[in-house]
């Protein structure tokens, strides 16, 4: 998994010069770290091949129906369509580390993404309403999970982000829990 602290945001070290973190100077920049940039590739081929398959069978079908005097045309249109999904899922997947990235103290959190358009997400840990993590299979191998948070306001989430960073913050969501309840 790494050392905790291996993936600090510094001035020397950025992977992406456009994230903006002035005024954090207390806080825990984190960006995703390299099993993150393997996840969102794997994921991204998951979801391409996912696509893919059922316009290739789709087109295999027709070809299949048509016979072998049969205008191959319309196969060939859906099995191109079906790659055009696995190849904008593969380069949504290469996109996807580069486009975020999260910081927190012991009371907040703030989520920066986006790719044309950059939004940012504040987040008081008191004013969480759920709290819910997930890890699948092929996150799990990788040390990762995705924290998602809702809110009265709405919702944040953390794409994915290295387990000890998202125990510490659910540890800081519990404990900003129990402080507003004990209010």
């Amino acid at each position: 998994m790494g050392d905790f602290d291996s993936h600090d945001f510094s001035l020397t070290r950025r992977r992406n010069p456009k994230l903006s973190t002035e005024g954090l100077e207390d806080w825990t920049v984190r960006q995703p770290a390299p099993g993150a940039w393997s996840w969102s590739l794997l994921h991204g081929l998951a979801t391409g091949l996912v696509w893919l398959f059922p316009f290739t069978a789709a087109a295999l079908l027709w070809r299949r129906a048509a016979g072998s005097d049969g205008d191959p045309f319309w196969p060939a249109l859906l099995f191109a369509i079906g790659m055009i999904f696995l190849i904008i899922s593969l380069i949504k997947g290469a996109i996807l580390p580069r486009t975020w990235w999260f910081a927190y103290t012991d009371r907040e959190l703030i989520v920066e993404h986006g790719i044309l358009f950059k939004a940012r997400d504040n987040l008081a840990f008191d004013r969480v309403q759920y709290l819910e993590r997930r890890s699948g299979p092929l996150m799990r191998p990788r040390g990762l999970a995705s924290l998602i948070f809702d809110t009265a306001a709405g919702r944040a989430t953390i794409p994915a982000a290295e387990l000890a960073d998202i125990e510490v913050i659910e540890e800081y969501v519990r404990v900003a829990m129990q402080r507003a309840t004990a209010v």
